[in-house]
C-alpha cells in the first residue's frame, strides 16, 4: 500500500503557499498605490510590467529576467514584489525583473502554466524559441514546472538562483 504522506505534503505546499483566489478582493485604492510603487521604484529602472511577450524577449538580450506572475490584488504577491524590489539595485545592469498580472493579462496565466500566485522563475535565454529557465540548483531546464518558485521565495534563495543565471550567461558569451 502506497502512502498517502507524501502526495498530501505536496497539496498542503501547492494550496497554502500562495493565493489561489486569483480575482481576489482587495479595493481598487490598494491596487493602485501597488502600481505606483512599482512605476516608481529603484533610480527610474523598476520592476517591469510585462503586457506583450516581445518585452520579456527584448530584456533577455540584456541579461536573464526575473518573472513573477501574480495579481496586484494578492497578498502574497505583493510581498514577493517587495523582494524583488530589494533585489532589484543588486541586479539592475545585469538582468530584469519583470511582472505580469494574471487577473489584467489571463493569456499569460495559460502561456506560463500558472496554476497558484505568486509564481516565479527566472528566465536565462531563447532556445528554438522556447524560455530556457534556471533551476534553483543551477541547472537550466526547458520545463517552467521544473524552475519556477510556487508561493513567496525569499530573497537569498532568488538571488543565489538569478546568480546563477547571471554567471551560466557570463560563461556561454
Amino acid at each position: 500500500m502506497k502512502k498517502p504522506l507524501p502526495i498530501l505534503a505536496i497539496f498542503f505546499v501547492l494550496f497554502s503557499s500562495g493565493c489561489t483566489d486569483i480575482n481576489g478582493s482587495e479595493s481598487e485604492a490598494e491596487t493602485v498605490e501597488t502600481a505606483a510603487d512599482i512605476n516608481n521604484s529603484v533610480s527610474g529602472a523598476g520592476l517591469v510590467e510585462v503586457t506583450d511577450l516581445s518585452q520579456i524577449d527584448e530584456a533577455l538580450d540584456k541579461g536573464p529576467v526575473v518573472l513573477k506572475l501574480g495579481s496586484k490584488r494578492c497578498i502574497p504577491c505583493q510581498e514577493q514584489e517587495e523582494i524583488l524590489t530589494e533585489i532589484l539595485p543588486i541586479y539592475q545592469d545585469k538582468a530584469s525583473i519583470m511582472l505580469i498580472d494574471v487577473n489584467e493579462y489571463p493569456e499569460f496565466a495559460s502561456t506560463f502554466g500558472v496554476r497558484v500566485i505568486p509564481d516565479t522563475c527566472v528566465i536565462t535565454v531563447i532556445e528554438d524559441g522556447k524560455y530556457i529557465y534556471m533551476r534553483q540548483d543551477g541547472t537550466e531546464s526547458s520545463e517552467r514546472a521544473n524552475a519556477r518558485f510556487l508561493g513567496v521565495v525569499d530573497k537569498a534563495t532568488l538571488s543565489e538562483t538569478l546568480g546563477k543565471a547571471i554567471e551560466d550567461r557570463n560563461h556561454g558569451e
